[in-house]
């Protein structure tokens, strides 16, 4: 088996040997690690390329990681990216609105690779290698507009990429990388000629074949290539100027970890005539950009949980920056319901349906939520749920959001803080007479959405008397008898889920959406009375979004 020139495996031919390239790659592959890391970043890559796939998938592959969700919120919070959109960040929806689809991208393949490459037995070396190469895409996106790069985010990931095979060689092959060290002791052997003796593949090409298995774009994957010796010419393209850029901030971090004190101001100058064609920066530009980054990189640590004291290279870039020292690491809920009366459902329905009406009495307690271990306190869920309320709040008064990232928002802290398997937005198809599903969260997420697809106009049921009445409603078993009849086939067939909560959204007195969510088992569903006070007010924030749109 060996590589096509997109990373992918395919059958070698009777008798061909497979390439150093494809023999490293399996060793990788063998690492309990390395299959997950390439699924995450694959991902990711493969919806921002997709044309139909886009800011809820994005959110919907972060969030099933709960615990890259929380670190993602928070570095979205801190002071480098919060500078660009006044408010806290709760939702990772709210997140790619203030910060842009590609930041929060760039974000969340920083963490995963730094969460998945971290873990070793030489952890702090591995850590220290991480700080270096994320100070260089911290760099490079400080500089991209010095340098005409159109998308700073772009740069960020493209010089993170840039040593990628050398920083892999140094995670899943230890042995080697100690070997090809004791070669670069000699003055007449590089970095290339070493990795590619002890290898036999060079630090470049790894980093690009696995570059490419990843996904990333032939843009960013062009940045991993060595820059020639000499002046850099000025790019004429944008990739040109990603790879000048990329190379930049990379050799900086190596200057900065391999030139004595007192040479200091000689290497940034003879560093900066290298790339003055390319990268427009005098010396002092050059010290304020690095004390921003130096800054940055301390809010990550914070996240993330590593100790820059215990970094030479941090240590080094602050003197570097010119700083003295290391870089230390809302308004109430609107509780008030729509203004559509809620009449009553017909004789039958009601009968059928009494017991499962929500109002704002059910009694308090725990929820256990699902992918955690500890049950979240009533506590904690109120206050991701009025983080989220805050998150649309200050989206409505925004004329730069649209309705879409709204009701997103809106989905997504319904599904975050109440640990709901899924939850599927349905809005009207008033050609049709029909409630069709839009988009929502949880696992296959749009095969279920595709599942809601039914006429206003067929024969009560559970989903037509919610939206008929404006009645939220809690259905805690299918199974059970007095609710079975008013299961709908449609239902039954497409969805496996046994419990679920619907929430309509009625304006003027008329239907227009619908908030379903689920969980699997009978009666996992349990709303206490401030929950359902809060979920009532973010529904009643999708009543106001739409009024206004309309």
């Amino acid at each position: 088996m060996t590589r096509n020139d997109k990373g992918t495996s395919q059958v070698l031919p009777p008798g061909a040997k497979p390439s150093p390239l494809d023999v490293l790659m399996r060793r990788m592959g063998s690492d309990s690690d390395f299959p997950a890391l390439s699924e995450a970043i694959g991902a990711i890559n493969r919806i921002a390329s997709s044309e139909t796939e886009g800011v809820n998938e994005l959110s919907n592959s972060i969030l099933r990681d709960v615990a890259l969700t929380s670190k993602l919120l928070r570095l979205a919070n801190v002071a480098y990216y919060s500078q660009v959109g006044g408010g806290s960040i709760s939702t990772v929806s709210r997140a790619v609105v203030i910060l842009g689809f590609n930041a929060v991208r760039a974000i969340a393949l920083s963490l995963i690779l730094f969460e998945n490459l971290g873990n070793k037995a030489h952890a702090q070396e591995l850590k220290e290698e991480f700080i270096k190469v994320l100070y260089a895409g911290m760099l490079a996106r400080e500089m991209a507009g010095h340098t005409q790069v159109k998308d700073a985010e772009e740069a960020f990931i493209g010089a993170m990429l840039h040593n990628l095979g050398r920083m892999l060689t140094m995670f899943y092959f230890p042995d080697e990388m100690a070997a090809i060290r004791t070669r670069l002791e000699d003055a007449d052997m590089n970095d290339a000629r070493a990795s590619t003796e002890v290898l036999g593949v060079s630090f470049e090409n790894l980093g690009i074949g696995v570059a490419r298995s990843w996904g990333f774009p032939a843009t960013l994957v062009q940045t991993m290539k060595p820059l020639p010796a000499g002046r850099i010419r000025r790019g004429t393209t944008d990739p040109e100027r990603l790879h000048a850029l990329a190379g930049f901030s990379n050799e900086l971090c190596e200057l900065v970890l391999e030139t004595p004190e007192a040479d200091r101001g000689k290497a940034l100058a003879g560093l900066t005539a290298r790339f003055g064609d390319s990268v427009p920066l005098t010396v002092e530009q050059l010290t304020g950009l690095m004390e921003r980054s130096m800054q940055d990189i301390g809010q990550f640590a914070l996240v993330v949980n590593v100790s820059l004291g215990r970094s030479d290279f941090a240590k080094q870039a602050s003197k570097w920056a010119g700083m003295a020292a290391l870089p230390a690491s809302t308004s109430e809920p609107d509780n008030s319901e729509p203004d559509t009366p809620e009449t009553a459902p017909p004789e039958d329905a009601r009968a059928a349906l009494e017991g499962s009406v929500l109002h704002v009495t059910a009694p308090s307690g725990e929820v256990d939520m699902p992918d955690s271990n500890v049950p979240r306190t009533s506590e904690a869920i109120q206050a991701m749920l009025a983080s989220g309320l805050q998150d649309v709040s200050n989206s409505l008064i925004d004329d730069a959001v649209s309705l879409n990232d709204i009701l997103r928002m809106i989905l997504e802290a319904m599904f975050s803080s109440m640990g709901f398997a899924h939850v599927v937005l349905c809005i009207k198809d008033g050609r049709h007479n029909s409630m069709v599903g839009k988009f929502g969260f949880g696992d296959h997420a749009q095969a279920l959405v595709k599942a809601f697809d039914f006429s206003l106009a067929a024969q009560p049921d559970v989903f037509l008397v919610a939206l008929q009445n404006n009645a939220d409603i809690l259905i805690s078993d299918i199974d059970d008898p007095k609710i079975a009849a008013r299961i709908p086939a449609w239902y039954r067939k497409n969805v496996p889920a046994r419990t679920f909560v619907l929430f309509p959204i009625v304006v003027k007195g008329k239907p227009i959406g619908l908030i379903y969510a689920d969980r699997p088992g009978p009666g996992d569903i349990t709303i206490p009375e401030k929950e359902l006070s809060l979920l009532k007010s973010l529904r009643n924030q999708a009543v106001l979004a739409i009024r206004q749109s309309l």
